[in-house]
């Protein structure tokens, strides 16, 4: 069944071009120099942005020990930003079988899953420096599958859901790269580690791109939907814009038994329910669910419950 794509040619060519000018390939040294480094002298986290900020549970620690547990932080928020980034590319993927390939949108398209597959790789490669670091055996050989299908399945079946979820899932990981790129400190004032820094850049600089062309696509996509195609996607966003506003789900979600010797799980837990991080998440997600209200991904009653409720002060 044919896909009819929604992004007008002529944006589809600019981002073309874009991606042809500048692609910001991590391990080229004028990118990032992965040589640097990773000791107990700099900040993983940027400031305001760990799940212990303002929680004072890192303060007691030593600055060497501190750094572990940002590392630690990182480094699993990274693994897991990766499984994003590849139900990403399987449901771009899945959706080229589908798209004109006179389109400029599927020469667009297989630029996005190259660049995401370069994040992958910077993801990965950050993981295996960072070898000390447990992140294994996470469950994906129970979720990951069934997860893959349904984004597949979503992809050709009602493409404006898709690009929801593409958006919900960037808009995550751009706030706190965008972070590192204004503010390249930590909570206790030293310097971010200048990989973490340049990882921000490159990751920013490409997923603007991503971000513009799945905001074009809801545009003009989401006007011409039945009123039971509207239904879906709003349910299926609100679900998705839920798991942030409602149950608080911030990553990295899960303590290890690494983080022991410097704070309990009790701690660990605490410090996500009250980390300032989270405010900063929802004020960006509040700016993306009016574009969302906008454009009817999103029905104004379920904002409204949520900015009634507080969720977004």
């Amino acid at each position: 069944m044919p896909v009819e794509v929604a992004v007008p040619r002529q944006v589809a060519e600019r981002l073309n071009v874009a991606s042809v000018q500048r692609r910001w390939y991590p391990f080229e040294a004028d990118v990032i120099d992965w040589s640097v480094p990773l000791d107990g002298s700099w900040a993983y986290v940027a400031a305001g942005h760990s799940i212990f900020s303002a929680s004072g549970v890192l303060d007691r620690l030593a600055p060497e020990d501190r750094s572990f547990v940002e590392r630690w932080e990182v480094t699993q928020t990274m693994r897991n930003v990766a499984h994003g980034e590849h139900l990403l590319n399987q449901g771009i993927l899945a959706l080229l079988w589908h798209v004109d390939p006179y389109d400029p949108s599927f020469r667009y398209l297989l630029h996005e899953v190259a660049e995401e597959c370069q994040h992958m790789a910077m993801f990965n490669h950050w993981v295996r420096l960072n070898a000390d670091i447990a992140t294994r055996d996470m469950g994906e050989e129970q979720w990951a599958k069934t997860m893959a299908a349904f984004t597949m399945d979503l992809a050709v079946r009602l493409p404006e859901a898709f690009w929801v979820n593409v958006l919900l899932f960037e808009f995550v990981g751009d706030e706190a790269n965008q972070a590192t790129r204004s503010n390249p400190v930590g909570d206790d004032g030293r310097p971010l580690h200048p990989i973490l820094v340049q990882m921000g850049v490159a990751h920013t600089s490409e997923e603007g791109r991503h971000i513009a062309y799945a905001r074009r696509w809801l545009e003009e996509g989401m006007a011409r939907l039945g009123d039971d195609e509207v239904a879906e996607v709003q349910r299926l966003a609100e679900l998705g814009a839920g798991m942030v506003v409602e149950r608080r789900q911030f990553l990295p979600v899960r303590y290890s038994r690494q983080l022991a010797p410097y704070l309990s799980k009790e701690e660990f837990e605490a410090a996500r329910q009250a980390t300032p991080a989270s405010k900063a998440l929802l004020r960006q997600l509040r700016k993306l669910l009016a574009f969302f209200e906008e454009h009817r991904v999103v029905r104004a009653e379920t904002v409204r419950h949520w900015e009634d409720a507080g969720a977004f002060e």
